[in-house]
């Protein structure tokens, strides 16, 4: 599958988002964009930028990021990648292809870059609804989920007791304010 800028290993977008791409070093030293974003270019110069002592080469881009060498592993299931990135990395996994409803929350936020609030809280959004998913498919196939081991309630008890003891009375007193509401309305 052909990798071209997108939020996935099937999107193609004909015009770049503005930063959705990574810039190579002739791009980084011709591109000014000082007019628009304050502090633009600030970090061209090596004496300027505060990782260069560091840094093992300052003067090279990303097009050296991932060398010819490594052979592209061929994407034979959806895979998300952020806008940032002008490709898939040369090796990813497979094993949790997005799928229903979280998978299409997925593709929504990796339509934001990854310096936006949204894309992360929409990621978590889509790992909450998983677990959900994942749930209510167990009961449709007459298994009844592990909760006590799923959500790790017994590692909880055995090292953070006191944490646990917290996050079931917070709990329980959630669930009495519940009840108490349910019976108001009835009344």
């Amino acid at each position: 599958m052909e990798q071209v800028l997108g939020s996935s290993s099937e999107d193609t977008l004909p015009v770049p988002v503005q930063g959705g791409r990574g810039l190579t070093t002739q791009d980084r030293q011709s591109i000014d964009l000082s007019d628009r974003i304050a502090g633009w270019g600030s970090d061209l110069d090596p004496a300027m930028r505060p990782g260069v002592p560091r840094d093992k080469a300052p003067e090279i881009g990303n097009e050296f990021l991932y060398p010819d060498s490594i052979p592209q592993q061929e994407a034979t299931v959806r895979i998300h990648k952020s806008t940032e990135h002008a490709r898939l990395t040369p090796v990813f996994g497979t094993s949790c292809p997005p799928k229903g409803l979280s998978g299409v929350i997925r593709d929504f936020a990796y339509r934001f870059s990854e310096g936006q609030l949204p894309h992360w809280q929409t990621l978590l959004l889509a790992d909450r609804v998983d677990v959900v998913e994942d749930v209510l498919g167990d009961l449709a196939r007459l298994r009844v989920p592990n909760l006590v081991k799923e959500l790790g309630l017994g590692a909880q008890w055995r090292y953070n007791r006191a944490g646990f003891v917290k996050g079931a009375a917070i709990a329980g007193l959630c669930l009495v304010g519940l009840v108490a509401y349910a019976r108001s309305r009835r009344r």
